[in-house]
């Protein structure tokens, strides 16, 4: 481990956090990870509402966690987590029609965000380098003549206690309402602009007990939301023996914790094969509803000014809704490319930093955008959006019977190609001749 630096602090051990101090790890001769929850990662946290709710390893995710922790699918896997190839067990429907399954020679992982965090989370604390300090949270910045941040002032949560943590680089992961905004107003810098686009969209979700191949071959059922019928539904299976059922909606078409609405919002959506499994199904617990309000991109890459070390990253540069499950993935993507540029030192690092992390986000945003634009009426401020979006719902019918362009749709969702890959010559044909595809079915 070659460093130059000597200290950096990471605010939230979230998963973004937990990403990014893994790579400071390699650079700098100290990483304290300052997190405000002080409950660890044995169980769903209270600031990360979407850990109730189904989680699974996108095809880009994979790759990128074993670079970040080599082996870590594997060991996800020994302790629980359900395997399942791509595609080939994976039953999707996108706006009315049935991606072809077809093999891709692909797999990955289903399982629930405890138990990915917990994984995860051990892996930094093994980190000989790394301290993480729970029941901590970051008060203000710490700065130098010039602007240039030189530390945090954290706090215990709930006590008077303060304390002044030096460092190199602060780096904020703190989620979608972190500090960064607030701070550069503070120290008279400019905000990035944002683009947003109002979602509106609520999620319910309950567990069953239930194996695995209660459904056969098929590991995971996403019923995608349409226009006309704005509701979906995703059905996926997970460690000890269990499935996560999740419905969501967006505008007025919210699901509630309501067991009645829950059941008939299934009833509605489920196909048949489906309907017929759950009555097998004992359910666990409550069902548990989560509001996702807006989508946002924070074009810290446009700045012309930002004070020297201090850093954004995760879902406090870019969120968008997590039915798309693009979150992990991007934020890996984002610790990946802050790695390459800290081998140009800190001095001027957030400016490369954030243009190269503008570029790895960009495929979540774009293909979340434009799959929600015909669901919520709030048009993509996108060049060519209308027409992209139109084209996502023509390649859709065409996968229905073309394995090529079912797993050319899959790949992209799964940011493991760029959406342009989806404007091939092939593609392209295919889309325009149409194919020979049944009309729009009900799952």
């Amino acid at each position: 481990m070659a460093t130059s630096q000597d200290h950096a602090v990471v605010l939230g051990a979230g998963m973004s956090g937990l990403f990014t101090a893994r790579v400071l790890a390699d650079h700098f001769r100290r990483v304290t990870v300052v997190e405000r929850d002080a409950s660890g990662t044995d169980g769903p946290r209270r600031g990360i509402p979407q850990g109730r709710h189904p989680h699974g390893l996108l095809l880009r995710a994979s790759d990128l966690f074993d670079s970040l922790f080599p082996g870590i699918v594997a060991e996800c896997a020994e302790h629980g987590a359900v395997r399942a190839s791509v595609l080939t067990q994976h039953r999707v429907y996108i706006h009315g029609h049935q991606l072809k399954q077809t093999e891709i020679g692909r797999e990955t992982v289903l399982l629930s965000r405890p138990l990915l965090e917990h994984r995860v989370a051990e892996r930094v604390r093994a980190l000989p380098n790394v301290s993480v300090r729970r029941g901590w949270e970051a008060m203000d910045p710490v700065t130098a003549a010039g602007g240039r941040v030189t530390g945090v002032i954290v706090g215990r949560s709930g006590a008077s206690e303060r304390e002044d943590l030096p460092a190199d680089l602060v780096v904020d992961a703190t989620g979608r309402s972190g500090r960064a905004q607030a701070w550069l107003r503070a120290l008279g810098y400019p905000e990035p602009a944002e683009q947003r686009m109002h979602v509106a969209v609520s999620y319910a979700t309950r567990l069953y007990d239930l194996p695995p191949d209660a459904l056969g071959n098929d590991r995971l059922v996403s019923v995608g939301a349409e226009p006309g019928r704005p509701l979906g539904l995703a059905f996926v299976a997970r460690e000890n023996q269990q499935w996560s059922l999740t419905v969501y909606g967006y505008g007025p078409d919210r699901p509630t914790g309501d067991p009645e609405r829950f059941a008939a919002v299934v009833e509605q959506l489920a196909p048949e094969y489906l309907l017929k499994v759950l009555p097998r199904a004992t359910g666990v617990g409550d069902i548990h509803v989560m509001q996702y309000p807006a989508q946002v991109r924070r074009r810290y890459d446009s700045l012309d000014r930002f004070p020297d070390g201090f850093l954004v990253t995760g879902d406090a540069m870019c969120s968008v809704n997590p039915i798309y499950g693009s979150g992990m993935t991007s934020a890996a993507a984002q610790a990946r490319v802050l790695d390459e540029q800290l081998r140009g030192g800190v001095q001027g690092l957030w400016r490369r930093y954030f243009r190269a992390a503008a570029r790895v986000t960009a495929p979540a945003w774009w293909f979340a955008t434009l799959g929600d634009a015909p669901l919520t009426g709030a048009g993509p401020r996108l060049p060519g959006a209308s027409l992209g979006a139109a084209y996502l719902r023509r390649l859709a019918k065409v996968a229905e019977s073309d394995a090529e362009t079912s797993a050319a749709l899959m790949r992209v969702a799964g940011m493991d190609r760029p959406p342009a890959s989806l404007f091939r010559p092939r593609l392209l044909a295919r889309a325009m001749r149409g194919g020979r595809t049944p009309d729009v079915m009900r799952p």
